[in-house]
């Protein structure tokens, strides 16, 4: 691998990289290659910003949605391409845009998480930390606060917090808060969480936010934490509220019997309870970058009643096909097709 390219590789040339687009796709079988690209922003700071955008391009690239209308993805396509020209975001160089790096740029900036990307990156000093499929990191903020970051997830914060300014970060993905709390007075007393159209205020608290699909839901496991959305409306949570926001209002709103689950993924890497199957494949394809294909869409609603604690796919493979009356095979390495075991 000639390893000197990369010393001033700019956003495009990281798209442009098949090598670099198998590690980040999940599909790099060489441990040598996917240490080295583990290892690139230490090696190479000087690329380092391109090397975390381009990470989450291609992420927010593989997770969306196909397009129905070729005229409107166009249209689109016009605007965000204007949008990205005049960001001005100083790691990034446009130049003319391939037809998967156009396609990457319209899903990163129509995403909830890709516009916040888009948006926030372009922000002086700003710090961004992405994980892989199946990969978990624990960042330390400013404050000392803690935050783990879940699979295929990433966050933005200022990298110098004061006390005149709010402690803000940004989320796609999913991640648990440990919130240190700060005894003045002041706006830099202030938590702020800013996930997918919703505002999360807190002092000192324990919270896990996930934010996939356009839905975002949160657990609150100690202190307290208020929710700002749409504008003018505001919830206040206490201990073991848990809440989803999708589509401009809180859909769900209930008590968890046992609030400390909610952050059982930051110790064991696959853990569910009464999970329907669907459920149970969302994570697959948004953590691990697998493709599922479901022969008959009723067996999505499947449940599996209790709690799953595994510590890798295939250990999760096994529980789905023992416990539910399913066939699951594997035409490739990351691609599995569920079909009913009758």
């Amino acid at each position: 691998m000639n390893n000197d390219k990369y010393l001033d590789y700019s956003l495009q040339d990281f798209l442009d990289d098949d090598a670099f687009i198998k590690w980040v796709s999940g599909k790099e079988q060489d441990p040598v290659a996917a240490e080295f690209w583990s290892e690139f922003p230490v090696l190479y700071p000087a690329a380092a910003a391109n090397f975390k955008f381009a990470v989450t391009v291609i992420r927010s690239y593989r997770s969306q949605e196909f397009w129905n209308n070729k005229d409107n993805k166009a249209r689109v396509l016009e605007r965000i391409t204007a949008t990205i020209a005049t960001q001005g975001a100083r790691p990034v160089r446009m130049r003319w845009l391939n037809n998967w790096v156009r396609a990457a740029a319209v899903a990163l900036v129509i995403t909830a998480g890709g516009f916040m990307i888009v948006n926030h990156y372009s922000r002086p000093h700003m710090e961004q930390v992405a994980t892989g499929y199946g990969e978990m990191r624990t960042v330390t903020l400013p404050d000392h606060s803690t935050v783990t970051l879940n699979a295929s997830s990433a966050i933005s914060f200022n990298e110098e917090w004061s006390d005149k300014q709010a402690r803000e970060v940004w989320i796609e993905g999913e991640a648990y808060f440990d919130v240190k709390h700060i005894n003045r007075t002041g706006p830099g007393q202030q938590f702020i969480v800013h996930s997918n159209g919703i505002s999360i205020e807190v002092l000192g608290t324990s919270f896990n936010v996930r934010s996939r699909h356009g839905r975002t839901k949160v657990g609150l496991i100690t202190g307290k934490i208020k929710v700002d959305y749409n504008k003018d409306r505001s919830l206040v949570m206490l201990p073991g509220d848990y809440v989803e926001y999708a589509d401009n209002k809180l859909s769900v709103t209930r008590k968890l019997d046992k609030p400390e689950k909610i952050k059982r993924w930051t110790e064991i890497q696959l853990t569910f309870t009464d999970a329907t199957l669907g459920e149970i494949i969302e994570t697959l394809q948004d953590n691990y970058g697998y493709t599922v294909k479901v022969a008959d869409a009723s067996l999505r609603k499947l449940k599996i009643e209790g709690d799953i604690n595994v510590t890798n796919v295939e250990e999760l493979l096994t529980v789905i096909t023992t416990t539910l009356n399913v066939t699951i095979d594997r035409p490739s390495k990351k691609e599995l097709v569920i079909t009913s075991g009758k």
